[in-house]
């Protein structure tokens, strides 16, 4: 777990026997490929970001100041494109070549049978930004004063960042708390997964 948590240039690579770790996901292109390699039939994917839930696409747009992007926004835009972006793009090929395949003749969909037919995604039902809105004050000193001098002059501008920074308890709390909450609400769906009931 430490070693996964390592993003280069923040944390420190973490030293397992003779080799040092990082986090995989900066090099990494597929999330999900390793999985399909290795001959998974069935996917539990727990996502970290609230794309895939349900917007509020009728809502008027909010009018928000124009203005130049911050390093503390960039710096989240970075690591959003590294740790979440490909998931995102992986499940939506995933999803298009297993409808491809269900359309296929019985006999041609033999030829395809090394993809998993079978995913259950979950996705937090809170965007992850706005929690550690919330606990950016939990935050050591020394990062904060480091997010404001990159230009997040507001608690907004660096919640994106803030969110991969914030290994605080209260934070850790706050999305063990969600997490739990939305299993429950999808716990039928989980028990079905499991069961091979889906």
């Amino acid at each position: 777990m430490l070693a996964s948590s390592a993003i280069p240039t923040i944390f420190p690579a973490h030293k397992i026997q003779n080799h040092y770790y990082g986090d995989g996901a900066i090099r990494q292109k597929s999330a999900i490929y390793p999985a399909l390699k290795l001959g998974a039939n069935k996917l539990f994917i727990i996502g970290v970001s609230g794309n895939r839930s349900a917007k509020k696409w009728a809502a008027p747009d909010e009018e928000v100041e124009s203005s130049a992007p911050s390093m503390a926004q960039i710096l989240g835009q970075l690591l959003n494109s590294a740790f979440i972006d490909n998931l995102e793009d992986d499940i939506n090929q995933l999803e298009i070549m297993n409808s491809l395949i269900r359309d296929l003749p019985k006999d041609k969909q033999a030829l395809h049978q090394n993809l998993p037919t079978e995913t259950l995604i979950i996705s937090p039902s809170e965007e992850l930004n706005a929690i550690a809105h919330h606990y950016i004050k939990t935050l050591p000193k020394n990062v904060r004063i480091l997010l404001k001098a990159a230009g997040g002059s507001t608690s907004e501008k660096i919640s994106s960042a803030a969110s991969y920074l914030l290994f605080t308890p209260q934070y850790c709390r706050a999305l063990m708390d969600l997490g739990y909450q939305d299993a429950m609400w999808e716990k039928d769906r989980i028990i079905a997964f499991f069961e091979g009931h889906v």
